[in-house]
């Protein structure tokens, strides 16, 4: 009989999934794991033929628990649980290979479904089941994550990504550096993935690019077969890191000339004054709430959830606040979509200490996507449970389409 592992840190999801599959006993056994650490010593132990887990946890969270498998057991499938997937990314990412993206709360019929699946095609001759670099990628830019991944495939093909706040930064893979690399990398079958420890010092951006448009670019020259894996022998400037002696910034440029690099440096510092002024001119706007009575906090954050600018004069945790409250946004745009009775704008949460109000300005046609110079973002707005709620709507809805004009 075939045996799967279930991965999460809430014991009572464990036990409702194990209840759950209870009908399908007799195609498949299931174990369970706390988190990504109980996991690995599960696989080391028992033979699993396919992994459903979350990526949240402590310990070892999930992304470890991918980067093990991806190593050490790169024909095993894989299902991953998140709340924070939209159908945009859901699709894609499930579409990319074998690494298949569920939606919590789970709909228990469509993890089974997705279970047998998976578990049918471990089955096949000369199947190949491990998940794509280019999946792995799009998980951590949906959560968010800050990380220095290390790609191998093979003692000769060797790179490294960095991730800050989920966000592409920068990338080296032999000579290239950069989006290059990044194309280099994608090239690579088979892949390990190993997570090393975060360079305590900042490291320059080497990437411009969003994300997407470098994953379309890799792969579509992979399939055009533009690109090709170095030749073996070839060595990185990163070979002679072992264990957790990690690049820092200087490593990271290494490889740029000098003239590279006071380019670098002057386009950062022009962004980076770009940058303090449009922080600038969003908290000034955002100020014109402070009127309101009642007023506690107010935030803007990007459609995956990241605070751009914030002003808070109650010292209530506005970033953790807003992340949730995007959240709860963003499935209320699910279900008036499904409802068909047009996309969902506005949520209001009255709580007993407070009114939560998010606002989603979304100005391309599809809620889940953002369209080039179309702004997209949301405005979280924290007021007192005896504020002035009418007012605060009112004034909410014009400084909104102010604040806009600097996402276009």
């Amino acid at each position: 009989m075939k045996s799967i592992l279930i991965v999460d840190d809430e014991s009572r999801l464990l036990q409702s999934i194990q209840a759950g599959l209870k009908a399908y006993q007799d195609t498949f056994s299931v174990l369970t794991a706390a988190n990504g650490r109980q996991a690995m010593d599960v696989l080391a132990s028992h033979k699993i033929d396919l992994v459903v887990t979350d990526l949240r946890m402590p310990e070892a969270d999930g992304f470890e628990l991918l980067a093990h498998i991806s190593g050490r057991y790169p024909f095993l499938p894989t299902i991953v649980m998140t709340a924070f997937a939209t159908p945009e990314i859901e699709e894609r990412i499930s579409s990319s290979g074998t690494l298949v993206l569920l939606e919590k709360p789970l709909d228990f019929d469509r993890l089974a479904e997705a279970i047998i699946d998976g578990l049918e095609q471990s089955a096949k001759d000369g199947t190949l089941i491990g998940f794509s670099l280019a999946s792995f990628m799009q998980l951590l830019a949906m959560e968010q994550k800050t990380c220095l991944l290390q790609i191998q495939a093979g003692p000769d093909e060797e790179g490294f990504i960095f991730f800050e706040h989920g966000e592409l930064l920068a990338a080296i893979a032999d000579d290239l550096k950069g989006e290059e690399a990044v194309y280099r990398l994608l090239a690579l079958d088979n892949v390990k993935l190993t997570f090393r420890k975060t360079p305590k010092r900042k490291i320059r951006r080497l990437i411009d690019k969003p994300l997407m448009a470098v994953l379309l670019e890799g792969l579509r020259r992979k399939d055009e077969g533009e690109l090709e894996p170095r030749p073996s022998g070839i060595t990185t400037e990163w070979d002679e890191l072992s264990g957790q002696t990690l690049p820092g910034d200087d490593d990271v440029l290494q490889a740029v000339s000098q003239e590279e690099r006071v380019t670098i440096e002057s386009k950062e510092d022009k962004q980076s004054k770009q940058g303090d002024e449009i922080m600038g001119q969003l908290e000034e706007t955002l100020g014109k709430l402070k009127d309101v009575e009642g007023f506690m906090a107010v935030g803007i954050f990007t459609p995956n959830g990241e605070m751009a600018a914030q002003v808070n004069v109650s010292g209530i945790k506005i970033a953790e606040i807003g992340a949730l409250a995007n959240d709860v946004l963003m499935k209320a745009q699910k279900a008036t979509d499904l409802m068909n009775v047009g996309r969902g704008q506005v949520v209001h949460v009255e709580a007993p200490k407070a009114h939560v109000i998010a606002r989603c300005l979304n100005e391309s046609e599809d809620y889940a996507a953002s369209a080039a110079g179309k702004a997209h973002l949301h405005m979280v707005l924290i007021l007192s449970k005896d504020g002035n709620l009418a007012m605060a709507k009112i004034k909410m809805e014009s400084v909104i389409h102010e604040v806009a004009a600097a996402f276009r």
